[in-house]
């Protein structure tokens, strides 16, 4: 059994289908990516698995228990945790802040402490900026705020949508790195990106999505090397 199983979910935004019949698996430890243009649907299934929108017919299960219904925060507290497009650090609060607004539901403190040491040690530039106003940062340093905050709440399974949206060529380089780190640390995850090359290259497994619906499967290098994903993708 899959940790995350997407069951033919069909999402409408009122009478839009933006989701026709969606199925993914996700098993546990994995990197699995969907990939697919602006408009494709990747965002939509995020927001589908997080309780943002329910879709009207299919089923979302983690670990086996179906997530239909249930408010955002509840799934949230059951180790789904989003990092969403556009960062959406809280602007206003400090790095370290940040931080602990990701760890807010949890009451472990010792754990919390030892949790956020070893983001630290995954971000060090952070360490550097642990008192700075999160709104002043760099887009890549405002990435790095966000991935910590929601590693922060142990997930067990991490959606991570757009990471290398707006960033420079370098700093996309570093934040692929960072999400095979993450992983390697034993944290399963979810990836929608529109850099497929990078994507696919970090990937267990993929998917390729257009107009609502999964067109291709496979292998991350699998489908690097189709010659359909390369004509449509990667130029």
């Amino acid at each position: 059994m899959a940790l995350l199983e997407i069951d033919d979910i069909h999402v409408f935004y009122d009478k839009i289908e933006a989701l026709k019949g969606v199925s993914i698996a996700v098993d546990e430890k994995q990197i699995v990516t969907l990939v697919g243009a602006n408009g494709a649907g990747k965002t939509t299934t995020l927001r589908a698995i997080s309780g943002i929108l329910h879709p009207r017919a299919g089923e979302i299960r983690l670990g086996g228990e179906s997530l239909a219904d249930l408010p955002p925060h509840e799934i949230a507290g059951m180790g789904v945790v989003q990092v969403p497009e556009g960062r959406r650090i809280f602007a206003r609060l400090t790095v370290d802040e940040n931080l602990q607004m990701g760890a807010f539901s949890r009451n472990d403190r010792r754990a919390i402490a030892e949790d956020k040491e070893r983001m630290l040690a995954l971000f060090p530039r952070l360490k550097e900026r642990l008192k700075q106003v999160a709104g002043t940062l760099s887009g890549g340093e405002q990435q790095m705020v966000a991935t910590a905050r929601a590693l922060m709440a142990r997930p067990r399974i991490l959606l991570m949508d757009e990471p290398s949206m707006g960033l420079s060529p370098v700093m996309v380089e570093h934040v692929f790195e960072t999400i095979r780190a993450i992983n390697q640390q034993g944290v399963t995850i979810l990836l929608v990106e529109q850099n497929a090359l990078m994507a696919l290259g970090i990937a267990d497994f993929g998917y390729v999505m257009e107009s609502g619906r999964i067109v291709l499967t496979g292998r991350g290098q699998d489908l690097l090397e189709d010659e359909n994903v390369q004509r449509a993708y990667l130029g």
